[in-house]
This record gives structure tokens, sequence and C-alpha cells, in this order.
């Protein structure tokens, strides 16, 4: 099972509709989302929250989500900013690089592209 598989099957009604696509690197910063929001609901009555898409845009995270109140959205606002400095491909910390392209990338992969990243064994 892949970590989005993962992702997914822990988060469900966050998850369940989302298109997904985005690098690796960004998964642990969707899992903290996730998880944060889970609580925020469970925790403070807050509508559901339902992430519809989220993807690279610009070299930084998009999220697009339905309902939810204004501290979900505040969340979903830090993950978006973090992603500009965690490396997509990696997570390690990372820097946005202006472009085009635009892409947020660590030293190790300041160079490397997303689909090659992904082509490796």
């Amino acid at each position: 099972m892949t970590s989005r598989q993962q992702l997914r099957a822990r988060y469900p009604a966050i998850l369940e509709r989302a298109s997904l696509s985005y690098g690796p690197g960004w998964d642990g910063l969707m899992e903290a989302l996730c998880e944060r929001l889970e609580f925020h609901a469970d925790h403070n009555a807050m509508p559901p929250v339902q992430v519809t898409q989220a993807k690279e845009k610009f070299g930084e995270l998009v999220v697009l989500y339905l309902g939810g109140d204004r501290y979900a959205g505040g969340l979903i606002d830090m993950a978006e900013a973090l992603s500009a400095h965690v490396c997509e491909l990696c997570g390690n910390a990372g820097a946005l690089q202006e472009g085009p392209p635009f892409r947020t990338r660590c030293p190790e992969h300041v160079d490397t592209r997303l689909s090659d990243y992904l082509k490796k064994p």
C-alpha cells in the first residue's frame, strides 16, 4: 500500500474524493494537516472538511476543500505556506525556486524533475 493509499485509509472522511497530485515529499504535510483537521472536527464541533484537490502550483502546495471553519482554513493556509520550505520530492528542508519552473527543492534535488524522481527504483 502506498503512502497515499494509507493516508486515504486513515482519513476517509477528509480525503475520500480528493485528487492528490503532488510530490511524495509533501505527504508528511498532508498527514499533519489531515490529523489536525480531524482533531479539530472531533473536539470543537467544526463542520466536516472534505479536501477536493491537493496539488502543486507555482512550486507550492494548493489545497482545495469544502466545509470546515476559519480555523480549518488557517490550518490549510499554514500547510500551503510550509510547502515552500519542504522539498516536494524527499521532504527535507527546501526552498522555493523562482521559475519557470517554479518548484520547492532541497539542495540535493535542486535540478531534479518530479517525473525523473518518481522513475527511480
